[in-house]
């Protein structure tokens, strides 16, 4: 009787460890998707909407042990933010300086 109290007591503090540690899986996967909702510099604007999504579907992915698709999402996310630092960048390149009007020859 005595040993199978030990073993349950065992099996309690496995399940309590295991808990504690999801826990705080779960902490740094909420504090990645804060850090992704709050982008700094430059470009931040242009990356803050798909940045959250993104963390959002790889924090779901990576509690239900789907890490594969949080690969995919991963390197999706850095596809897209690739695209839309070069579509601002592009887009603040200035115009070519308007040439000199032509005079008709006299």
């Amino acid at each position: 009787m005595s040993e199978s109290l030990a073993r349950l007591a065992a099996r309690r503090q496995i399940l309590i460890a295991e808990l504690q540690l999801q826990r705080m899986q779960i902490a740094l996967h909420i504090g990645d998707a804060r850090a992704a909702l709050r982008p700094a510099g430059l470009l931040g604007g242009a990356l803050a909407r798909p940045a959250a999504t993104i963390a959002l579907v790889n924090t779901i992915a990576s509690l239900f042990g789907w890490y594969r698709l949080a690969n995919v999402v991963r390197l999706a996310a850095l596809a897209l933010a690739a695209f839309r630092i070069a579509r601002v960048w592009r887009s603040r390149t200035p115009a070519a300086p308007p040439s000199p009007p032509e005079h008709p020859p006299a």
